[in-house]
């Protein structure tokens, strides 16, 4: 038998004796690439409804999870029972039969406004989300630091502060020189694990464009052969500003009249105004930054699904630091309870990665997590041996 034959006749089964575990990718039925960010919802072993999404190369894997409801806006639903150990699953795009401008005495603007002040009102009660986190820092495009963590986020009601406990955590370093973590750890505003919640309940990066008198706001109205519909908000920043400014939409359910994604990220047209800025013993730049938020509107509340924060920045500390830094932050929440009790006090550092190694289970395999990226796979691996 020859080793390729025997190579996957044991691939066979050692896959299917691993009976609850299932791994995929999401494919676009006509383009056959990875669709990124789907939605990927199931019953959990309590039998109530929970959720995960694909990565951003539409790869996903579960455990104990034999039948899902797989969405996205932009694609048919999808149900789909499990047979297999190692999966594709082909969506076929919509047509979207209704796609056009909405002419309406509310502007673009107006209407956000409106939508922002029911948000305030509705996106918190005292609250605890049971959430997944991991930050990826990356210096000079090499891997530096990975840190992962089971999260608990206690709500306030009215404020929305958070106080965060760190259940479970693993934190990651490599032998690269890291020396800016210091300056790094001082950017409160775009680096902050305790406040993620609350600037995705305040809606903070929508208001703050709002505000601002160098954008307009584009209304769209999508409407589907089923007639599904939703409202596309396009960002579109004033093309003349020299000015930093950002791009992006905010999506809104028609039936509820509530926002349920948006994402805001710097403009390509306008990276180029970015300029060197002083921050302590050191000097930066922004090169890229974006914020992306996904929520369900549950029981006349808003729950967050999903909130990731990037940036990417130059730092210059002296004449021998020239850096490129760049860092990612992914929360998936995992359960959502109301009207509990708040804790006192909490974790109280910036960064997961502060929390160091503590686990006693392998948390990032038990939760349906949408798995690392190889590269990202590849430096955690060397550093877990």
């Amino acid at each position: 038998m020859g080793k390729s034959i025997l190579f996957f006749l044991l691939s066979f089964t050692l896959g299917f004796a691993q009976e609850n575990f299932v791994k995929g990718i999401i494919k676009d039925s006509e383009t056959k690439e990875g669709i990124p960010f789907v939605n990927i919802v199931f019953k959990n072993n309590s039998g109530t409804l929970a959720g995960t999404m694909s990565n951003e190369n539409g790869e996903f894997s579960l455990i104990n999870i034999k039948e899902v409801e797989i969405s996205h806006l932009n694609y048919e639903t999808k149900n789909v029972v499990f047979a297999e150990n190692r999966v594709e699953v082909y969506l076929t795009p919509k047509v979207y039969i209704l796609d056009e401008l909405i002419i309406s005495n509310v502007s673009g603007k107006d209407f956000l406004k409106s939508l922002l002040k029911d948000a305030k009102v509705r996106a918190v009660k005292n609250s605890k989300l049971t959430t997944y986190g991991r930050e990826i820092v990356k210096i000079n495009n090499q891997y530096t630091k990975y840190s992962d963590a089971k999260m608990d986020y206690y709500i306030k009601k009215g404020n929305g502060k958070s106080i965060l406990q760190i259940n479970q955590s693993r934190a990651i370093k490599s032998n690269l020189q890291d020396s800016t973590s210091s300056v790094l750890n001082d950017l409160n505003s775009l680096y902050n694990v305790r406040d993620y919640v609350r600037y995705a309940y305040n809606f903070d990066g929508i208001e703050n464009i709002i505000k601002s008198k160098e954008y307009t706001f584009d209304r769209y109205l999508r409407r589907d052969a089923s007639g599904f519909e939703y409202e596309f908000i396009k960002i579109i920043p004033d093309p003349n500003s020299d000015e930093l400014l950002y791009e992006g939409y905010v999506i809104v359910d028609n039936k509820s009249n509530k926002i349920v994604e948006f994402k805001v990220e710097l403009a390509e047209s306008h990276k180029k105004n970015s300029k060197l800025r002083n921050i302590l013993i050191a000097k930066f730049k922004l090169n890229d930054q974006a914020v992306w938020c996904k929520f369900k509107f549950v029981k006349d509340q808003y729950e967050l699904v999903y909130y990731k924060n990037s940036f990417s920045l130059y730092m210059q500390m002296g004449k021998k630091v020239h850096d490129n830094i760049s860092t990612t932050f992914d929360l998936l929440v995992l359960d959502c309870k109301n009207d509990v009790e708040l804790p006192e006090s909490g974790f109280g550092g910036k960064t997961i990665f502060e929390a160091g190694t503590n686990y006693t289970e392998k948390f990032w395999d038990k939760n349906n997590i949408f798995p690392l990226r190889d590269s990202e796979q590849q430096f955690v691996d060397t550093f877990m041996k």
